[in-house]
């Protein structure tokens, strides 16, 4: 084993790592087919249907994602469709590319290049998710306490910074590769002569910490103030007022609780010993944190809904 354990930088711009002793595969074995062999294991029913999840969520998102452009000129509309657009570059790595590797059975070693990506695009797709979930939450709680026009001023500027920060976690620090023995993703390549601990994203797991519990305390001082407004408003709003906040509510809610569980997993399977049915909950929670909410929408969003009936009728 490799006795320099000095653990990875933290700036890690992807060029660079190609010449890294750490992610070097051919030290041990030539890169190809002899890794997946030796090391990758396939798994063609979660590969599948990883596959078949993507494919879903890409389609169902589509008729989504013309909605949310028509009403655009909304500050909480152009947040969701950036959230959007992020999620369907996410499901392709998180789900189509990852059930491609499961069903191949390969792993880092089998294809660094196109591994890499997966991750690191992935890996930034999930951490602009997290601050999408937080702008979200946040322009919800200014709009409850009637300060939104302050947060609209600056919406885009917001989104310039969000797309800096998810491009930031893609390309210039390290990846999360995918492995299809462990059925899941990890800081490790798993080349097998380097410690474990070697390898860590330090800012990834602050982006866990930090930005996702923020988004969750955030979503507890949403409720409070929407029921206390409910509250004193109770005589001037009436059923159909309240139900449409309940669903706006249920929505941004349901888009970010997967993030929660998602980021907790993710943290303590890259630190700690496992289950395999825990590693498998954690990527399958991260699979559905940026698949669910075209679902959601289609369900809930009244405004979604109705721009996607009148393309049907005006197409009939």
């Amino acid at each position: 084993m490799v006795s320099n354990t000095a653990m990875i930088p933290q700036w890690l711009p992807i060029w660079q790592w190609p010449s890294m002793h750490e992610y070097n595969c051919s030290r041990v074995r030539p890169v190809g087919s002899e890794w997946t062999q030796a090391k990758g294991e396939s798994n063609l029913l979660y590969g599948y249907i990883s596959i078949f999840w993507g494919v879903l969520c890409e389609v169902l998102y589509i008729p989504c994602v013309y909605a949310l452009f028509k009403e655009r000129r909304h500050a909480c509309y152009r947040i969701m469709l950036w959230l959007a657009i992020v999620d369907v570059i996410a499901i392709l790595c998180n789900s189509l590319g990852f059930g491609f590797i499961l069903i191949e059975g390969s792993v880092f070693c089998s294809r660094p290049w196109f591994n890499w990506m997966v991750g690191c695009v992935g890996l930034g797709m999930w951490c602009g998710a997290c601050i999408g979930c937080l702008l979200l939450v946040t322009y919800r709680l200014f709009e409850l306490m009637n300060m939104s026009i302050r947060f609209e001023a600056h919406t885009n500027i917001l989104i310039v910074l969000a797309t800096i920060y998810a491009l930031y976690f893609a390309f210039f620090t390290p990846p999360i590769l995918p492995n299809s023995g462990l059925n899941a993703m990890f800081y490790d390549p798993f080349i097998g002569d380097v410690p474990s601990s070697v390898y860590v994203n330090w800012p990834h797991t602050v982006n866990n910490l930090l930005i996702v519990m923020s988004s969750a305390t955030l979503y507890v001082l949403l409720i409070i103030v929407l029921l206390t407004k409910q509250t004193d408003l109770y005589v001037v709003l009436s059923k159909r007022d309240h139900f449409l906040e309940f669903q706006i509510f249920i929505q941004a809610s349901l888009i970010c609780v997967f993030n929660v569980a998602a980021s907790l997993e993710y943290i303590y399977m890259n630190f700690f010993p496992t289950s395999q049915i825990l590693i498998e909950l954690g990527h399958i929670s991260w699979q559905i944190s940026h698949g669910v909410p075209p679902f959601i929408y289609l369900i809930l969003n009244k405004t979604i809904k109705r721009h996607i009936k009148w393309v049907i009728i005006f197409n009939e």
